[in-house]
């Protein structure tokens, strides 16, 4: 039974799956991004009166094709998982990032207020924020990844891969029932059910993954006795669940826990490296 789960994980976070996956969900992305084109193209010339969080404007289609690019992040973070978790950790940044991104799609208003004063500002210094902070992040992150060849440390990788596994199996039946579930809302007509997909999709994948890196922490003091990185990763959950916390909060709310989140997984990085500077990175 083992194997047979270290295979197919193996096989899904193979180079050639990864791949395979960015190519298709690009191409996703240009087909959702001309369908909902042609759908504003509808409803504006029959008048449908469709809900307005997504047909008001034509730039509000460019929300479509980031949904598919912000999936092709989510498999880019169960790829990586296995193999770094402060890398794991920058593609959770990386994605609120782009979700904050595709929001300013969502919110864009063309009345003539003052920028601050608009929906779509406070995703927008969100993104400016996080981004900015992954830049020093991944100057501080270390590229050493030797840890995943020592011996003592494979059963720990293997058991990482599976789990890794799964959470891409519950991405897939995620991803399908948000799909279904924002369709029906759609056609359904119910407006106000559309406002924050954040509710249907990535909160609940933010559970999952908080989940899996809790249940990797407690198994990783088997095989580590590093403090340093121990630390390092406890602070990673907390930034995670920070995350996780504003994808379901007021904007301006959760730009406090956006830059919190992130400028902690920063600063237990710098510490991690002053408490192990001379240990290799996992």
């Amino acid at each position: 039974m083992k194997s047979f789960l270290l295979e197919s994980a193996n096989n899904v976070l193979s180079e050639s799956t990864r791949s395979r996956v960015e190519r298709g969900l690009v191409g996703l992305a240009l087909g959702m991004f001309m369908l909902h084109l042609v759908l504003y193209g509808i409803n504006l010339i029959f008048e449908l009166n469709w809900p307005a969080a997504y047909f008001s404007h034509p730039l509000q289609t460019l929300y479509t094709p980031f949904s598919a690019i912000l999936v092709a992040e989510v498999y880019l973070l169960i790829h990586y998982l296995p193999t770094s978790f402060a890398r794991s950790m920058g593609k959770q940044m990386e994605i609120v990032a782009l979700i904050e991104i595709r929001s300013v799609f969502k919110d864009v208003d063309f009345t003539t207020k003052w920028p601050w004063e608009a929906d779509f500002f406070p995703h927008l210094l969100g993104a400016m924020v996080v981004g900015s902070i992954l830049v020093a992040f991944y100057r501080v992150l270390p590229r050493r990844i030797a840890r995943i060849e020592e011996v003592e440390l494979q059963r720990f990788i293997e058991f990482k891969k599976i789990l890794a596994g799964f959470l891409f199996a519950y991405l897939i039946f995620l991803s399908g029932w948000s799909f279904f579930t924002w369709a029906y809302d759609l056609y359904a007509g119910s407006d106000w059910a559309l406002h924050d997909p954040n509710d249907f999709f990535y909160n609940d994948f933010f559970t999952a993954l908080i989940l899996v890196d809790v249940l990797l922490l407690v198994i990783s003091f088997r095989y580590l006795s590093d403090f340093g990185l121990v630390f390092r990763n406890c602070g990673f959950i907390i930034s995670t669940i920070l995350l996780r916390r504003a994808l379901v909060i007021e904007p301006w709310h959760a730009l406090a826990y956006e830059t919190t989140s992130a400028f902690l997984a920063l600063l237990v990085l710098l510490l991690h490296r002053g408490l192990s500077s001379n240990e290799p990175e996992e």
